[in-house]
C-alpha cells in the first residue's frame, strides 16, 4: 500500500517537471520540430581558436634491456 503511493507520487513529480519544462520551453521544441529552430536559421559566425595541446607527461624514451635481464625474462 505505501509503494503504490510513493509510486503515484512519483510519477504525479514527474509529470508536474515535464509540463513545467514543456510550459517553458514547448514553442522551442516544435519550432526544431518543424525545421525553423534559431540554430537553423542563423549561420554560426565568429573568430577561429586555436587550441594547443600538451602532453602532461613527457614522452619517455625506450630502456634498452642487458643482455642478461633479457635472458632471465
Amino acid at each position: 500500500m505505501l509503494a503504490t503511493a510513493v509510486t503515484i507520487a512519483l510519477f504525479g513529480f514527474v509529470a508536474l517537471l515535464l509540463g513545467g519544462m514543456l510550459r517553458v520551453e514547448g514553442k522551442k521544441m516544435l519550432a526544431a520540430l518543424q525545421g525553423q529552430s534559431w540554430a537553423s536559421r542563423h549561420s554560426a559566425t565568429g573568430q577561429v581558436v586555436t587550441i594547443r595541446v600538451s602532453p602532461r607527461y613527457p614522452a619517455s624514451r625506450p630502456v634498452r634491456a642487458r643482455p642478461a635481464l633479457r635472458a632471465a625474462a
